[in-house]
C-alpha cells in the first residue's frame, strides 16, 4: 500500500553496459512508465558545459550544433524523471565506466517492478555488477610475470645458473630433450597467452555510449578492431616460433 511519508529507494550500480541510441530511447522509455505526465531531463557535460533538454533526440542536436563536435560516442548521459509531486522518480547516470540507476516510489511494487525491468534491459547488453578494472590489472601482472620469467630463463639474468648451463648438466638425458623443449615453450607462451587474451577479450566487451549509432552485435571476436584481431592471432603463432627456436637452440647445446 502507498503512503505519503514513505518511499523505497533502489540503486544498483552496473559496468561494461553498451548503450547505442536505440538502447538508450528504449531505456529511457521503460523508465518512464508508470510516471504519470513525467518531469524529465536529459543532459549531459561537454567540457565544463552541462546541457539539458526534454529528449534525447534535441539534446543531441543541442550539443552538436553549440560544440559542432559530431562525435557519436558520448563520455556520459543522465535521465531523471519524476512526478510533480515526487512520489516516484528515476535517475540513470551512464558514463564510460559504469551506469547507475535510482528508483524511488511510494509504491514500492512499482519500484521493485521497475528496478527489476531496469536491471533485466541492462544485463542483456553486457552489463556486469563487478568492476572488470581489476580483473585487467592481475592479467596485466600475469603477462609481466610470464615475460619476466622467459627473460630470466634464456638470458641467465640476475647471475644465476642459466637454462643452457642446466642443460648442458643434463645431457645424460638428452634423449627426452624434444619433450622437455616443447613443454618449455609452450608453457611460457601458453601462460603469456592466457593473459593476454583476456586483456583482449575484456576490452571488446568495454562499456560504450552511442548517441547516435547501433553498438554492434555478435561475440568479442567481432566487437575487435582488425588491429586486435591480428594481435591476438598472433600469439598462438608466436608459440610455435618459439618452440622452433628453442629447439634447434637446446639441440645446438646438445650436440647432434
Amino acid at each position: 500500500m502507498a503512503t505519503s511519508n514513505q518511499q523505497t529507494d533502489l540503486r544498483k550500480v552496473f559496468y561494461q553496459c553498451r548503450l547505442g541510441r536505440d538502447d538508450l530511447d528504449r531505456l529511457f522509455a521503460m523508465a518512464c512508465e508508470g510516471i504519470q505526465a513525467p518531469d524529465m531531463a536529459v543532459s549531459t557535460v561537454s567540457g565544463s558545459t552541462r546541457f539539458w533538454d526534454s529528449r534525447l533526440q534535441d539534446l543531441v542536436a543541442a550539443v552538436q550544433a553549440e560544440t559542432g563536435d559530431p562525435s557519436d560516442n558520448w563520455s556520459n548521459l543522465t535521465l531523471e524523471a519524476k512526478t510533480a509531486g515526487g512520489e516516484r522518480s528515476v535517475s540513470i547516470k551512464i558514463d564510460t565506466e559504469r551506469t547507475e540507476f535510482h528508483v524511488s516510489g511510494s509504491d514500492a511494487t512499482w519500484a521493485y517492478g521497475q528496478a527489476a525491468r531496469l536491471e533485466n534491459f541492462l544485463s542483456k547488453r553486457g552489463a556486469v555488477t563487478q568492476s572488470p578494472k581489476y580483473e585487467t590489472k592481475i592479467s596485466i601482472a600475469f603477462a609481466i610475470f610470464f615475460v619476466a620469467l622467459a627473460v630470466f630463463t634464456f638470458t641467465g639474468s640476475f647471475d644465476t645458473e642459466t637454462a643452457e648451463e642446466c642443460i648442458k648438466r643434463a645431457k645424460p638425458s638428452k634423449s627426452k630433450d624434444l619433450v622437455f623443449n616443447a613443454s618449455m615453450a609452450l608453457l611460457l607462451t601458453g601462460g603469456l597467452a592466457g593473459a593476454i587474451i583476456p586483456i583482449f577479450k575484456r576490452r571488446a566487451l568495454r562499456a560504450q555510449l552511442r548517441v547516435n549509432s547501433e553498438v554492434p552485435g555478435g561475440g568479442w571476436w567481432f566487437r575487435l578492431s582488425t588491429g586486435e584481431k591480428v594481435a591476438v592471432a598472433g600469439i598462438p603463432i608466436a608459440a610455435l616460433a618459439a618452440i622452433g627456436a628453442l629447439m634447434s637452440g637446446f639441440s645446438d647445446v646438445f650436440g647432434k
